[in-house]
């Protein structure tokens, strides 16, 4: 009896002495938990409504559903992480004494899990819109004889056929080149495809005055014209200017209109004097000030 007690009361000791360190783990833990849950809302989440909300569920491979499977599989395999790392330092003397150590490998193991995923959706994604590149290659090639005036108004009838105009619409916040064409990692991945942002515009099938210059000016460099894109400064809006005959010209079917000189843009209309000036922005990526050459 007595030995018995001796037992229980080392037991309990044990147990006393092991609170503050199975603190500490479940704190490692709940870091593991929060860092890499942070991580999947901000990347993987994202991702797979992108895949999700591009209008068509990505085409004939339904890789949004997919995706987001994934992602719900990816969260319960980091929770599985957290909960193995949290029983094993309980078990094991050893693991308690080096868990701190376990946490951080787990934490690495964790994110490069989630890094792949990650990757394995954007390439997915670059894959479907790259096929989009042929729907721009036969434009080109079908329009290729044509005259200046011509191939212009071939263009707004391409953009007006394949990207739906969402300004002021919902879908107007969620512009998907936009988002993957200021992450770090996709920029490189589209390249490696060969993939456009006017391959994504068409694939999202939507956009506003950003994605119709960004289209419109792809679809009239291929043809070998100079282009630039151009906005206004202190007012929201975005078109193309093309070079011919000397003189830049407006190309802008949504709101400005065709063939416009840019010289004349101020006084185009009564909202275009509220502006302060003009950026245009050369393929080179440069935005220069170039208000004086519209008027201001």
């Amino acid at each position: 009896m007595i030995e018995k007690s001796a037992s229980t009361l080392k037991l309990k000791q044990a147990f006393t002495q092991s609170i503050p360190m199975l603190t500490q783990i479940s704190g490692f833990a709940l870091v593991l938990t929060v860092l890499v849950g942070l991580y999947l809302i901000f990347s993987a989440i994202p991702w797979s409504l992108t895949l999700l909300m591009v209008g068509r569920l990505t085409g004939p491979i339904q890789l949004g559903p997919i995706s987001l499977l994934l992602c719900l599989v990816l969260g319960l395999l980091v929770l599985l992480s957290a909960l193995v790392s949290e029983v094993s330092f309980q078990v094991s003397k050893k693991l308690v004494k080096n868990g701190s150590r376990l946490v951080i490998l787990n934490l690495i193991v964790s994110l490069i899990i989630v890094f792949l995923v990650i990757s394995l959706f954007s390439l997915a994604f670059m894959s479907q819109a790259s096929q989009t590149g042929k729907k721009i290659d036969t434009f080109i090639a079908e329009n290729a004889n044509l005259g200046f005036q011509d191939y212009v108004n071939n263009v707004s009838s391409f953009l007006n056929n394949n990207v739906k105009n969402a300004y002021q619409k919902p879908e107007a916040i969620f512009k998907i080149d936009s988002l993957i064409s200021r992450t770090f990692l996709d920029p490189h991945i589209m390249q490696i495809w060969g993939v456009t942002r006017g391959n994504v515009i068409i694939y999202q099938g939507w956009g506003t005055c950003e994605q119709a210059a960004l289209l419109i000016e792809e679809l009239l460099r291929r043809a070998e014209y100079q282009t630039r894109l151009a906005r206004f400064i202190g007012i929201d809006h975005e078109w193309t200017e093309v070079k011919y005959n000397g003189t830049w010209l407006i190309v802008d079917p949504w709101y400005i209109g065709n063939f416009a000189e840019t010289q004349n843009l101020k006084y185009n209309r009564t909202a275009f004097q509220n502006a302060s000036g003009v950026e245009v922005q050369y393929p080179s990526g440069t935005w220069i000030d170039a208000s004086h050459e519209h008027g201001y």
